[in-house]
């Protein structure tokens, strides 16, 4: 097999050797007839090369995607199969930027769209769906700035009981349920993406919005139900970033205050930054108080991740009050939830798109609730009302004394985590686009508290 020219069923003549691994070799030949050069994979029939060798046959022949090469021939003989496949002319991905030291942000994106746009083929395939399962830079070819996918060997079909999966991969690039032997979904392959965006984003030669940092913190999280459920929605999410790059995004800053310590500012804030992260509008939350509860929420949760001073669980990023001295970034193209309890200024609220008054319910927190101070008579329509743990009186008090709808914020113990509740919020604000909620549509939806409107 090592002698150049030798012909394989009258057809493939042998050029040179392209690689030896410990599944096989892999030969360029050259078609006779149609004068063209395909790659050859050569597998043992004894032992699991020979299964992989099937294995990446039955995939690959049900595929048509100019990022996947396409299977020409698979034949046998006593002692080996013969894949024979698109001849992939190009580097690794690795090679392609330890050579060029540095790319632009457009050639990241362009990647970032062209791998997720060959695994949105690959988890919607019909009837078959594929998951991939082995994603590494090795495997990714670029090719005159064009991505191929290669090596379909650890590939698996998508069976019925959604459990009928190769254990296989890499560790470096492979989701934890891999190693594991968890069930395998497509989920897995998005974490495995996530992890060839953070491989490159030390290459790229312009600073990056943060959301970056987001994405991938997300695509990557250990939890599969954290991360994104679809490609379509990675994918979503970075075109939404490239197109936040030199923009001013409408909103930028909402500002959170309360009527009194221990109103809720700092819970309400949380939650809104995980929920509107959760709807992909990416936020992040700042602690402008010194009451440190960002740091005492953290210590009752697992998994947390810090990068660069912010804090990362679920859906949540923020940063915590730091000490003088210590600067936080400034967010850009992020909206900042900016958690200012009752200490405030007129400088800090007059920049910020929304400000939302939280004030408490109990009779004894009424009088705190009232709006005397001059900073907040310079919003107007800026300034949103929240009644948080209100009953009906107390809901009904606020709404009339502020002459101004109010939302009635329910009990809640899970600040980190979005619900149907907290999505009726952002509507409220009008944050999410579609559906925007009133007063009155929240009262119908909820008979404890009907009647609120002044």
């Amino acid at each position: 097999m090592e002698n150049k020219n030798l012909i394989l069923s009258g057809r493939y003549e042998i050029l040179d050797t392209l690689g030896h691994g410990n599944d096989g070799i892999v030969y360029l030949v050259r078609h006779q007839s149609l004068e063209m050069n395909r790659a050859l994979k050569l597998f043992p029939k004894k032992g699991a090369p020979s299964l992989f060798a099937i294995s990446e046959a039955k995939i690959l022949k049900t595929v048509q995607h100019p990022g996947i090469p396409t299977i020409y021939d698979f034949e046998e003989d006593e002692s080996f199969f013969y894949l024979v496949e698109e001849y992939i002319q190009g580097v690794s991905l690795e090679e392609f930027l330890l050579h060029q030291q540095s790319i632009s942000q457009n050639l990241f994106f362009n990647f970032c769209e062209q791998l997720c746009d060959i695994f949105a083929y690959l988890h919607t395939l019909c009837p078959n769906p594929i998951v991939y399962q082995d994603l590494k830079p090795e495997h990714i070819i670029v090719c005159e700035l064009q991505i191929k996918l290669i090596d379909f060997s650890v590939a698996s079909f998508i069976a019925n009981s959604g459990n009928d999966f190769n254990h296989l991969g890499n560790h470096a690039f492979s989701a934890p349920e891999l190693s594991l032997n968890e069930p395998i979904t497509p989920v897995s392959d998005i974490y495995s993406i996530g992890k060839i965006i953070d491989f490159m984003l030390p290459f790229v030669n312009a600073p990056l919005s943060r959301n970056i940092l987001y994405i991938t913190q997300k695509a990557t999280n250990p939890e599969p139900m954290f991360r994104y459920q679809t490609v379509c929605e990675l994918s979503d999410a970075l075109n939404k970033t490239k197109e936040s790059l030199g923009k001013t995004h409408l909103l930028q800053k909402i500002a959170v205050i309360g009527s009194h310590s221990g109103c809720g500012c700092t819970h309400i804030a949380i939650s809104l930054v995980s929920t509107l992260n959760y709807l992909g509008h990416h936020a992040v939350y700042q602690e402008e108080n010194w009451t440190n509860c960002l740091r005492k929420a953290l210590l009752e949760m697992d998994q947390i991740q810090e990068h660069n001073g912010c804090y990362y669980y679920q859906c949540f990023q923020g940063y915590p009050k730091y000490d003088t001295g210590i600067e936080v970034p400034s967010p850009e193209g992020v909206l900042c939830v900016m958690d200012y309890g009752c200490t405030y200024t007129l400088q800090d609220l007059i920049s910020a798109d929304i400000v939302l008054y939280v004030c408490g319910g109990a009779l004894w927190h009424r009088a705190d609730a009232m709006i005397e101070d001059q900073i907040l008579k310079h919003l107007g329509s800026r300034l949103k009302f929240v009644a948080n743990l209100c009953d009906r009186n107390s809901a009904i008090y606020h709404a009339r004394k502020f002459s101004s709808p109010v939302y009635p914020y329910p009990f809640d113990t899970k600040i980190f985590q979005a619900n149907e509740n907290k999505l009726d919020f952002v509507h409220w604000l009008s944050l999410e686009k579609g559906r925007k909620y009133s007063l009155l549509h929240l009262v119908k939806r909820n008979r404890f508290f009907r009647h609120l409107l002044p």
